[in-house]
């Protein structure tokens, strides 16, 4: 098996605090197979050499909250068929790998879409980012998330749900605790499933070795979930203190997603209705409060994005996120162990993924500069590997080879930015 040979590079590998200067990574199939300084190399002929030009190289990043079908249609087009949607949220899948992020938590997908995408990614047939995903969230009936308002009602409901959602595949449990932002006859806060069925969905889900998520926006809701078992608590608008403590000391990961309040305008610019962007508006104070608390008492974090678009501004999801937690004082080197380390110990995969050390998965990605100073800089990924395979090399490359499929979602910001929605039934 010929050997890929990554050279002439700075490694940011997640143990050590500091850059490495010139090393050498050896890549034989998917896993790392040596790490060391360039003087120590030996090369063999057959290698295929990677110069990446001084470049900064770190794991691949996660999105600890995507929904791959996630858009905003307007009411006069309907709702797009199954085959359209995969369509869709393949090319959606495309566009993160190519931006570095390698690995994905999908936390609510419709029709089976997000089984079929992950299923065919493991065994080889199409490319693309790795995919963890909960299928479709467990919501109550008539709460967020219920498709025309069809949900479960009590325990036992919720606990065969939860065994049905397992079987099918699901890698994790999503479960629709309070209402949320779209949602437009329920207060985002107001809670909606019981204890006695968020008990019995957890219980399921940690027996049959699957960790649960939950959507969640108020303090007595997280409160209750951190003391019945959830794993993750995602958004959190109307998190306290006291309820960061209990999650703090339960252990519970915090998902603040906070990059869906700290920009309103954003919402309005993407079709979002405006009684959801007034909702935005009155949870954007609270939610910041919430995520600055929870940086300053240390509650463990994982960063997700939850955004109807890939991209805002031109930056990815997870970085927008990144950007946005860097604005409350978090450090670029703690952001980045939130988007690779966090989530492959929450996974179980810590192995595997999340640091870059020999016999680890080369899922890696290289920019110019330096992202333990300034997160920005993961604006500019120039490299991308996953699984021991080149994605995107624009620095040894002249040509570029990036996916398509991302520069069709620019195209498409620069379409909307332009006047030119009519043309999103033709995505």
């Amino acid at each position: 098996m010929n050997r890929i040979a990554l050279t002439h590079l700075r490694l940011l590998d997640g143990v050590t605090r500091e850059a490495q200067d010139d090393v050498v990574l050896i890549i034989q199939g998917k896993r790392i197979a040596w790490i060391g300084p360039r003087d120590a190399c030996s090369l063999h002929c057959s290698d295929r050499v990677y110069d990446l030009q001084g470049a900064y190289v770190l794991p691949g990043l996660w999105d600890m909250h995507s929904h791959l079908d996630f858009r905003l249609i307007p009411d006069s087009a309907g709702q797009p068929s199954l085959a359209e949607s995969t369509l869709f949220a393949y090319r959606r899948a495309l566009t993160c790998l190519d931006a570095g992020v390698t690995s994905l938590r999908v936390v609510g997908t419709q029709g089976g879409l997000d089984f079929a995408l992950r299923d065919g990614i493991n065994c080889g047939e199409y490319l693309g980012p790795r995919i963890f995903t909960a299928g479709p969230g467990l919501a109550s009936t008539g709460g967020h998330g219920a498709i025309q308002g069809q949900g479960y009602d009590g325990p036992y409901e919720f606990r065969r749900a939860a065994r049905d959602v397992v079987y099918q595949g699901a890698d994790l449990v999503k479960v629709m605790v309070t209402g949320g932002i779209v949602g437009r006859h329920e207060a985002f806060d107001a809670l909606q499933t019981m204890g006695d069925e968020v008990q019995a969905a957890v219980e399921v889900a940690h027996l049959w070795g699957r960790h649960v998520a939950g959507h969640i926006a108020s303090a007595q809701a997280a409160v209750m979930c951190a003391e019945l078992g959830m794993d993750t608590i995602e958004h959190g608008y109307a998190l306290d203190r006291h309820a960061l403590q209990v999650m703090k000391d339960h252990g519970v990961i915090y998902v603040p997603t906070l990059v869906v309040t700290d920009d309103p305008s954003y919402w309005s610019e993407v079709g979002l209705p405006d009684w959801a962007v007034t909702k935005v508006k009155q949870a954007a104070k609270s939610h910041r409060r919430a995520v600055e608390t929870a940086l300053e008492m240390g509650v463990p974090i994982a960063l997700g994005s939850d955004l109807p678009t890939p991209f805002v501004n031109g930056t990815i999801g997870v970085v927008r996120e990144m950007e946005a937690l860097a604005k409350l004082g978090a450090a670029p080197r703690d952001l980045i162990v939130w988007a690779t380390q966090t989530p492959a110990l929450l996974f179980g995969l810590a192995r595997d993924l999340g640091t870059l050390e020999t016999g680890k998965l080369a899922d890696l990605i290289a920019v110019p500069q330096d992202p333990y100073s300034a997160v920005r800089h993961l604006n500019d990924v120039r490299f991308v590997m996953k699984d021991g395979r080149v994605i995107r090399d624009i620095l040894t490359n002249s040509a570029g080879s990036p996916l398509l499929a991302g520069y069709l979602e620019h195209e498409r910001k620069e379409r909307v930015e332009h006047g030119s929605r009519k043309d999103d039934s033709c995505l």
